[in-house]
């Protein structure tokens, strides 16, 4: 919620909406825990040092310059995950730097600024670049010039450390030849089915549904719904200062619902709004699935509506196609779950598809697993195919990675699984929209000449880059298992999950 900025960001909100919002919205979602200063509290640390809020704040603005000057897009409120998980693997990075006593001289720190391309035109620094990014940017958000050295000297520092730890990948020749025959190597393939639908479950019992009905609340549930009050602040044109006309208009009239003194109430919104000589439209109800605004198809904005409540009724003012809306609660119907004696039938049709689902797999990962034992041992896939009482389509000679269309179904999620597959084996089971399947891989062909004169260097070079990533993650890994360095766990998690 930017609720709370109405009073002190006025001049700088609609200009710099995004970095604001990056900025403040970690304050936004700090609950304060036993009755202590969130401030205070202890977020983690690294090389032994507590970092308490308003440290890792300001790491958290230095993460997000260098992000911005790295890639020339500010982060949005929305990437506040993305940015906090950055902040501390830069954190790690600049304590490895500091560590290996790695520097940068002032000359260096001149020409990463004159080569950065935010600040080129036509291939040359330019000046009047860098006087708009200070202006537009580092000064509206308090950056002064010795922080902004500061990020540019860390991100040359850790980029040197990270470089001499990407130094030490490579690849083997076999291992691009491998892959380049398993893109472009003709392969002969066949596939088999199996059909839910064509499957006949067992009857459940009653404490079957019981079970599956309890397990399963957000599928019988009717969902909550609400009905808002909507008035709209049209632009007067496209341009950009029509548009901030527009929003400040919008940001005037929100501002008589906020920040409201001690027991003064909240003034009614359709007073206001006629006062104002605004169209109040009304829309619901409707849950929170639906986009119930007409023109409009941003998800947001159903979830600000959402987020109202009777103690806060007003939502802030939101970005619309023809300018901004205002959002305010008229009535919430929450959501009940239908009890089991109203909709047995459909607990019960709802099980029985599960357990379709259910046995169809079952079929496809025991026939899987059977043809990969018997084909080693000489019996012919044919034979295999038939014992089960199945059918085998086999598919036209395709290379995985050739960029004309193939034409049988589910042929990119084959295309995916024949590259993973040895001649001779059978792969793990694959859902589709319709059914189960897996893929046998018959034979596949040596790649044509012109593949490997003009791909293998590629590949070889994806290769390599894809080496120097995982010697890095590998790395990163293990600075935050050090028993020096405690991160939160959300960033524990990530990081083992991109590994």
């Amino acid at each position: 919620m930017i609720t709370f900025l109405h009073d002190k960001l006025k001049g700088l909100l609609l200009l710099l909406l995004a970095i604001v919002g990056v900025s403040f919205i970690f304050f936004g979602n700090w609950t304060p825990q036993g009755g202590m200063d969130p401030a205070s509290q202890v977020l983690g640390k690294v090389n032994g040092k507590s970092l308490n809020l308003n440290e890792f704040v300001a790491a958290q603005r230095q993460a997000l310059l260098e992000i911005t000057l790295q890639t020339g897009r500010i982060p949005s409120a929305e990437q506040n995950d993305f940015l906090n998980f950055q902040t501390w693997i830069r954190l790690l990075q600049v304590q490895a730097a500091d560590r290996a006593q790695i520097d940068a001289q002032p000359a260096e720190i001149i020409e990463a600024i004159q080569k950065n391309p935010l600040f080129q035109k036509d291939n040359e620094y330019d000046p009047e670049l860098f006087q708009r990014f200070n202006a537009n940017f580092l000064s509206p958000q308090g950056f002064s010039g010795e922080r902004f050295n500061q990020a540019v000297l860390d991100s040359i520092r850790t980029d040197t450390l990270l470089r001499a730890l990407a130094s030490t990948a490579f690849v083997l020749p076999e291992e691009s030849e491998k892959r380049l025959q398993r893109l472009f190597g003709p392969v002969r393939a066949q596939v088999v089915r199996w059909d839910p639908s064509k499957i006949t479950p067992p009857e459940p019992k009653p404490e079957d549904l019981e079970s599956f009905y309890k397990a399963n609340p957000k599928e019988f549930e009717i969902p909550a719904r609400r009905t808002v009050d909507v008035v709209e602040f049209v632009a007067s044109g496209t341009s950009e200062e029509a548009r901030t006309k527009a929003g400040e208009t919008a940001f005037t009239f929100t501002s008589q619902f906020f920040n409201l003194a001690e027991g003064v109430d909240r003034p009614s919104f359709t007073n206001r709004a006629s006062a104002a000589k605004l169209t109040v439209r009304t829309h619901g109800p409707f849950t929170a699935s639906e986009t119930p605004f007409p023109g409009e198809t941003d998800a947001k904005l159903t979830a600000a509506a959402f987020a109202l409540s009777p103690e806060e009724p007003v939502s802030d003012y939101l970005p619309s196609k023809k300018g901004f809306l205002v959002l305010h609660l008229r009535e919430e119907q929450p959501g009940r779950l239908r009890p089991l004696s109203e909709i047995t039938s459909e607990v019960r049709a709802r099980w029985q598809e599960q357990a379709r689902l259910q046995m169809a797999m079952q079929m496809a990962q025991s026939f899987g697993q059977k043809a990969n034992a018997a084909l080693p041992q000489g019996q012919k896939w044919e034979e295999i195919v038939k014992s089960y009482g199945l059918t085998s389509a086999a598919l036209p000679t395709f290379s995985p990675a050739e960029e004309k269309p193939l034409t049988f179904p589910d042929a990119d999620r084959i295309r995916s699984i024949v590259t993973q597959l040895e001649p001779g084996r059978v792969s793990s089971p694959i859902r589709t929209q319709k059914d189960f399947l897996v893929v046998y891989l018959s034979q596949r062909d040596a790649a044509p000449a012109t593949a490997i004169s003009t791909t293998l260097p590629r590949i070889s070079a994806q290769l390599l880059n894809q080496r120097r990533g995982e010697i890095i993650r590998d790395w990163l890994a293990g600075q935050a298992a050090l028993p020096e360095n405690q991160l939160p766990p959300e960033v524990l998690s990530q990081l083992r999950g991109s590994l």
